[in-house]
């Protein structure tokens, strides 16, 4: 897949499925704008040779830091893998949570969207732009313990769907990838847990946990033109967990 001269953000690109992703992107030959709350992904791009952006995506401004870096240029991929969870049960998440769960996870997403639409419109001078979000498998599924997360991430896939038939029009997808239980930085401590891992795996058809690589593949499809005719659309890479 040849992203090459293509101008692409990914967000959550310091760690995880978005750094794995930003990467990805650059090795094949996009122009890519890494985006993170931490410091740490300034040098992250630096190394791969790429561009770093230090900022919170539910900060009010980041679309229009986004903007400043494109410069009047289209934007071909836009990639949301930044987001929070909150391990709690439903009914005794904090206000202040339940709010930034929302902000972080949901509406960064539409105003994002929303403030790069004429750069996606454009995308790279011959297709518009495309987007990917992360959702989550349980955004359709009970999981005990994160059922806020859950419902944010419903909301998610409906708003990815509903701008899809908006969008659709102007040539612009938007699609998301599920992740089933992939080892990064927020997993970490649950799995860690021994009784949580082999529960895990015990249930997944395929008989072990993902790893970033794993979304990747799937993420970089549904970004490029073999998906051209693909929006709207929640994929499941889970290792059939949702299927068990």
């Amino acid at each position: 897949m040849n992203f090459t001269d293509q101008r692409a953000v990914v967000t959550g690109a310091a760690s995880g499925i978005g750094k794995d992703i930003a990467l990805a992107l650059h090795r094949e030959g996009a122009r890519v704008l890494f985006v993170d709350r931490s410091p740490a992904v300034t040098e992250i791009a630096e190394v791969a040779g790429a561009e770093g952006l230090v900022a919170d995506v539910a900060a009010a401004d980041f679309p229009d830091r986004v903007a400043a870096w494109l410069n009047g240029h289209g934007l071909s991929h836009l990639v949301t893998a930044a987001g929070i969870q909150v391990r709690t049960p439903g009914i005794e998440i904090a206000e202040e949570d339940w709010a930034r769960l929302l902000d972080v996870n949901l509406s960064s997403f539409y105003r994002t969207v929303r403030g790069l639409h004429g750069a996606l419109r454009t995308g790279d001078g011959t297709r518009p732009g495309s987007v990917l979000a992360m959702s989550s498998m349980s955004a359709d599924r009970v999981l005990a313990g994160i059922v806020p997360y859950g419902s944010v991430k419903a909301g998610l896939s409906q708003l990815i769907a509903g701008l899809a038939v908006e969008l659709g029009e102007e040539g612009i997808r938007l699609n998301a990838i599920a992740p089933g239980y992939i080892r990064t930085e927020m997993t970490a401590q649950m799995l860690a847990v021994p009784a949580n891992h082999e529960r895990i795996v015990g249930r997944t058809p395929m008989k072990r946990l993902g790893a970033p690589a794993d979304v990747t593949g799937p993420a970089l499809f549904l970004l490029s033109p073999a998906a051209g005719f693909v929006t709207g659309h929640t994929l499941p890479v889970d290792g059939g967990y949702a299927l068990a």
